[in-house]
């Protein structure tokens, strides 16, 4: 622009020609805004609350769960390479439960196949101080529970206790990681409360012992792992106990002294985890379930 006498205004310093300074901005921050607030009251439904990476934050727990039942305990003592590589029941595990929750038919069959057949040596031998079979219904269907019980117990700490109907949707698919292997269908509870109870009947045997107890030392050591993981596990495991009551004497000796109890800030910040976008939280499922895809030819 120019002045009466021809000369150009000049602009004020900061700001471009023609153009109100932050007025065009300010509506799409508040559109942004409440994009953002909208998706933190969103429930994902259950197929897509069974991907969200913050259900991971449960691993160990359902770790322990397992290992603590005699049965499955044992057998893992006697049959996994746990010194060697500490994580890859983890890792196995978690493949197998991603294509359950998003694979297609011809995929669920095959990782089936291929969970069956590792299964089919863990058997225990004459004279044994604990009978393990792992093709057992009654140990697939705890191995699938722990899973369930600890993906309800983030999904409620993060999005708030889930409503009733979709706890139970949540539920019945995952009952799927253990009648996708052979459970009869009718033997894996049918609701929340029944499946609550349920949980806690077979929880009343669990117990770590000689055999199993030095299974726990490893997969909490790492050994072999990124240094950063072996630096977390310890407070990783003090936060877990804080959710196994029934468990927390036994393995409390394990944590160093000093390390400090996250737990209540983990609680604080989980459901913060609703303001990232869905994609982004689904990501590690996404790319678990390309290499399973990969793997499957």
């Amino acid at each position: 622009m120019a002045d009466r006498g021809g000369r150009p205004r000049p602009q004020a310093r900061g700001r471009r020609p023609g153009r109100e300074p932050h007025r065009p901005v300010r509506p799409r921050l508040a559109r942004a805004a409440r994009a953002v607030t909208r998706r933190a009251r969103r429930i994902p439904p259950a197929p897509q609350l069974q991907l969200e990476g913050v259900l991971l934050a449960g691993g160990l727990r359902a770790l322990l769960l397992q290992l603590a039942h005699p049965a499955v305990g044992h057998g893992v003592a006697a049959h996994s390479a746990f010194e060697a590589d500490p994580l890859g029941r983890l890792w196995s595990t978690l493949r197998y439960v991603y294509v359950v929750a998003a694979g297609d038919e011809d995929l669920v069959r095959r990782s089936a196949r291929a969970v069956g057949r590792a299964h089919r040596p863990v058997v225990s031998g004459p004279g044994a101080a604990v009978g393990y079979d792992a093709r057992d219904p009654a140990l697939q269907r705890w191995v699938a529970a722990t899973i369930a019980d600890t993906a309800l117990r983030i999904a409620d700490a993060t999005w708030g206790p889930l409503p009733p109907a979709l706890a139970d949707e949540l539920l019945a698919r995952m009952g799927r990681l253990a009648t996708a292997l052979g459970l009869p269908e009718g033997e894996w509870p049918v609701g929340r409360d029944a499946f609550d109870r349920a949980v806690a009947a077979d929880a009343a045997v669990l117990r770590l012992d000689g055999a199993t107890l030095p299974v726990v030392r490893a997969l909490v050591a790492a050994r072999g792992t990124p240094w950063w993981l072996r630096r977390i596990m310890p407070a990783y495991l003090l936060a877990t106990l804080g959710t196994l009551p029934a468990l927390r004497a036994e393995l409390l000796p394990l944590v160093p002294p000093g390390t400090p109890d996250l737990l209540p800030l983990a609680r604080r910040l989980a459901p913060l985890v609703r303001l990232l976008p869905p994609g982004l939280r689904r990501l590690p499922a996404r790319r678990i379930l390309a290499v399973a895809r990969r793997a499957a030819g």
